[in-house]
């Protein structure tokens, strides 16, 4: 062992990390608990010295690829592998031999206890912990799955040994697909750019664990960028008010913004092109940044930034999601301005129509001046509007015809306005007049000498437009004021210019039509966009389905020869205790898995209608008993009790027997899983009125009242321990509900609280008794016998080896005769040759797919009478079509069902045996040894697996998911 020199000094007197707390003990930094200090702990010396044992760990840490690392003696000195040292980045080799608390100091409180719990002696896992350490001077987030194994030598505990898998890429698709999810939910309620841009700040930074995330807006010039307000973790400044250069920030780093392109910065010194401008990221005290431009027009509009105080290392993944906040930002802030000018727009033209409706529904001068001078007033923002009418009579003065804004008394006791140019000029109808400060203005110096009158109305923003006829008569003027500076807008003088032509001639109607021909045209586009985005659903729609299709088959296939060597395996070994409790967790978690795969896609063809019912006069006694057979394994572990109360006469029902037993099947499994160990199940079905009604009562957790109206929600569970020990995914009372109203039925949930139990009542129309046909009568006599004596050629096509095998030994085991076959040419030249009388075949080969070897097999007349099954991981209605289209007289989905498919050896054992032919050779003798090795090995494997189940189920209670990272 003098290689394990090179990789541990002694663990007597390791080196010392630098710039960490050294020293030999733990407690320099935390002591370890008691009870765990006190635990006998065997010291190492040299590697060469290690028990035999141990050294055979450190061999193995050493030529793994995995990052690796043996923590040794009680101050837990590291031996590891060249993977971890990548993980150690700056700080190997000097790690070599070192206690952990000393290489890993910031993370040491938090994987203590673990530590602890693995020396007392106990193994324990971490799933997807989320580690923050610092490497090569950076932060880096990164989450790992780790193992903790206590490493014995004569009953003592040498050390910890500890496994790594980088699960981060994983992780943070999931975060950024639930990301999206809660960004779009929230950001579907705002319609303010400032609140989203808010919002998505705030969500982005607690996110990542960022310092400072925010949205700077770049000037006309491109020369500055400006930060109305940004979101904070509090030990970072806010920069919202301030601007700054963008030249100082590099003028690489800005082409690259205005390029489009995405700027990461894990670390501003080390930065070819931020170093030299290290001073612009000081002032506003970020050391790391990711930078994203916002592209407008073909110009750099805006930057989304993320900045850390320190190095930090910035992710693929981070640099994603930011990249996908601020296009998303981007369309909605777009989106959500364009509606509020639309909204705008349609006030606007609200109030047009309103007042051109009600000019052209009376003759009334009054009305018609108050209707202008109100639409004017709201229009134009004005705080003061008044309509000062002309009578036509040379040196008549005008008069005050409509007000608003202000009491009609406020104007008398000014009188009519004074002769200055400002009114002379909108009473000989020339164009309207507008000034942001009449009171600053010189062009208005008599006029303000008038308004500062005693007991004149305060005015600095000042318009005035003239109302002129077609025929080109002055019929007076508009005038609007406000007290504040700047208020009115040329826009707002366009609207009042277009109130007052609406006011006095017929031409407005023509303004008035395009305006409606912009809102068509307008509508047309929204509606072109709508079908765009339509069709674009309808194509996703349709690719989840191809996905969802493909999931299935490849999430079935491994679970085929798990299944069958589970089977296997309790056939052969039936008089072995511990290899039968085995054999019972496989077979238990393979139709766990099973069913939530089906659960899965059932629920995904109700949701979009495409169940299709085989309607059938169904007597619901039948229903209850098939749904009991289903859900018999899960009662007998936990050992109910269970009373069923059923009718003496058929409850007959119109209805899919198979749909209605999988929901009554899915609601006991509901109150079995939810009733501790030993409870009461009682089912009771009534008929009366014309309906049906069957009740599931339990007395197990119960519910509590806000849980009850959403209980056939997807994915809708009550409380549940952290590991997730009721298991399933929300599902099953979900399809319930939907399939019992296809069959126009309806099902509910009561619970009295948490504690008292649960009760789900389902009830449907009953009909009256019109049996569809008769069952097929058992076989008898000679029949029988026959079949018993008759052994089939059964001849399994499929290119996974492993379920080929697997189920080729189980069926030989029962007494068939097996052959196997990896791909389609061969198995049509061996079928031909043998003339097997039950072929199982895999849709997905390797060469041609088993929907054209059946139809192959079905025009030669050798094979033309064989039962073809087949077996595949695609599951939905239009594939169990498309096989019996093919040929295929049966479809069974992997795993296979094993009681499925002895019913269809026997019925073909049936056929054959009634058409005389002679029984196939003894299947037993003819089991080749490498299908028994490659069955032997699946079934180890699965065997493994069960254990790990079981060592996961009998885990320390209380044990968290997640943990602090090691």
């Amino acid at each position: 062992m003098s290689n394990l020199s090179s990789f541990l000094p002694m663990a007597a007197g390791g080196p010392t990390l630098p710039d960490h707390p050294h020293g030999d003990e733990l407690s320099s930094f935390a002591p370890l608990h008691p009870a765990v200090a006190s635990t006998p702990v065997l010291a190492l010396g040299e590697p060469s010295t290690w028990p035999e044992g141990v050294r055979a760990i450190a061999d193995l840490i050493q030529a793994s690829r995995f990052p690796m690392f043996l923590a040794v003696g009680r101050d837990l000195r590291l031996f590891y592998n060249d993977a971890y040292s990548d993980l150690l980045g700056d700080k190997h080799p000097a790690a070599r031999g070192a206690p952990y608390a000393a290489v890993r100091p910031e993370l040491w409180e938090r994987m203590r206890p673990y530590f602890e719990h693995v020396l007392a002696g106990e193994a324990t896992q971490l799933q997807h912990a989320l580690m923050e350490f610092e490497r090569n001077g950076k932060r880096e987030r990164r989450y790992f799955c780790v193992s903790l194994s206590p490493v014995r030598h004569d009953g003592q505990v040498a050390g910890v040994y500890c496994v790594l898998t980088d699960t981060t890429s994983d992780v943070l698709s999931e975060h950024r697909h639930a990301f999206h999810q809660k960004l779009g939910e929230t950001l579907d309620g705002l319609d303010d750019a400032v609140h989203i841009m808010k919002a998505t700040s705030a969500m982005t930074g607690k996110t990542l664990g960022v310092g400072r995330v925010g949205y700077g807006e770049i000037d006309a010039a491109g020369r500055t960028v400006s930060i109305d307000r940004d979101w904070t973790d509090g030990a970072m400044a806010s920069l919202a008010g301030l601007s700054h250069a963008l030249d100082g920030f590099g003028p690489a780093i800005v082409d690259k913004l205005r390029q489009g392109r995405s700027v990461r910065l894990d670390d501003v010194m080390a930065d070819e092109h931020a170093a030299p401008y290290a001073a612009g990221y000081a002032a506003i005290g970020a050391r790391a940044a990711v930078i994203v431009p916002i592209i407008e027009e073909g110009r750099l509009g805006a930057v989304f930034y993320l900045h850390e105080p320190a190095a930090r290392h910035w992710t693929d993944q981070e640099v994603a999601m930011a990249e996908d906040v601020a296009r998303h930002t981007r369309e909605v802030v777009r989106r959500s301005r364009v509606e509020q000018h639309l909204r705008d727009e349609s006030r606007i033209l609200e109030a047009v129509h309103r007042t051109g409706q009600l000019l052209a529904s009376t003759l009334d001068l009054d009305t018609l001046s108050q209707a202008i001078t109100d639409a004017g007033t709201e229009l134009s923002g004005a705080r003061y509007g008044a309509f000062f009418y002309n009578a036509g009579q040379d040196g008549e003065p005008m008069r005050l015809h409509a007000l608003s804004g202000a009491a009609r008394e406020a104007f008398e006791r000014i009188g009519p306005p004074p002769p200055a140019a400002v009114f002379q000029q909108v009473m000989r109808g020339e164009a309207p007049i507008r000034s942001d400060d009449i009171g600053a203005d010189p062009r208005y110096a008599s006029l303000v000498a008038h308004g500062m009158q005693p007991g004149h109305l305060k005015v600095r923003s000042f318009l005035a437009v003239p109302v002129v006829s077609h025929s080109g008569k002055v019929l007076g003027g508009l005038f609007f004021g406000h007290p504040d500076a700047g208020v009115f807008t040329g826009r707002a003088e366009r609207i009042v210019a277009g109130i007052a032509a609406q006011a006095a001639v017929a031409m407005d109607n023509a303004q008035l039509y395009e305006v409606a021909q912009n809102s068509a045209r307008e509508r047309d586009a929204l509606l072109q966009s709508e079908r765009l985005a339509r069709v674009q659903a309808e194509r996703l729609s349709h690719t989840k389905d191809e996905f969802l299709a493909m999931l299935a088959h490849e999430l079935r296939n491994p679970l085929a020869p798990i299944s069958s060597s589970a089977s296997l395996l309790g056939l052969q070994f039936a008089g072995e205790p511990r290899i039968a409790q085995t054999t019972t967790i496989i077979s238990r978690q393979v139709k766990h898995m099973s069913r939530l795969i089906d659960d899965l896609l059932d629920v995904s063809r109700v949701t979009r209608g495409l169940v299709k019912l085989k309607l059938a006069t169904v007597d619901f006694r039948d229903v209850v008993s098939g749904a009991l057979d289903q859900t018999r394994p899960l009662v007998l572990e936990k050992s109910h009790h269970v009373t069923v109360q059923l009718p003496d006469a058929p409850v007959l029902v119109r209805g899919d027997q198979t749909r209605l037993v999988q929901s009554v099947a899915n609601i006991l499994n509901n109150a079995a899983k939810y009733t501790q160990k030993a409870g009461t199940l009682a089912l009771k079905l009534e008929q009366h009125d014309g309906r049906m009604s069957l009740s599931v009562r339990d007395n197990g957790s119960g519910m509590p009242p806000d849980l009850v109206p959403s209980v056939f929600d997807l994915f809708t569970q009550g409380a549940r321990t952290l590991a997730r020990s009721q298991g399933g995914l929300g599902l099953g009372l979900t399809l319930v509900k939907r399939l019992v109203e296809l069959h126009e039925g309806e099902v509910r949930a009561h619970s009295d609280g948490v504690g008292f139990g649960s009760t789900f009542t389902m009830t449907l129309p009953c009909i009256a008794a019109t049996p569809d046909g008769l069952a097929a009568a058992p076989l008898e006599g000679e029949t029988a016998r026959a079949v018993l004596q008759r052994k089939l050629q059964v001849l399994i096509v499929d290119d996974n080896s492993d379920a080929a095998d697997s189920l080729a030994t189980l069926l030989a085991v029962q007494g068939n005769a097996t052959a196997v076959e990896y791909d389609a040419q061969s198995a049509l030249r061996r079928a031909r040759a043998e003339r097997p009388d039950v072929m199982l075949i895999d849709i997905g080969l390797p060469d041609v797919d088993g929907y054209q070897l059946a139809q192959e097999l079905r025009v030669r007349p050798e094979t033309a009478h064989t039962t073809l099954v087949a077996v595949t991981g695609y599951g939905q209605a239009r594939d169990r079509e498309r096989a019996i289209e093919s040929g295929f007289a049966h479809h069974l989905v992997k795993p296979v069902d094993m009681t499925a498919l002895v019913r269809i050896l026997e019925s073909s054992a049936a056929a054959a045996a009634l058409q005389g032919d002679p029984p196939a050779p003894d299947a037993a003798a003819t089991i080749p040894a490498p299908v028994v090795a490659a069955t032997v090995a699946v079934a180890a494997a699965a065997t493994a697996l069960a254990v790990q189940v079981v060592a996961e189920a009998t885990a320390t209670p209380g044990e968290p998911e997640q943990a602090a990272p090691a």
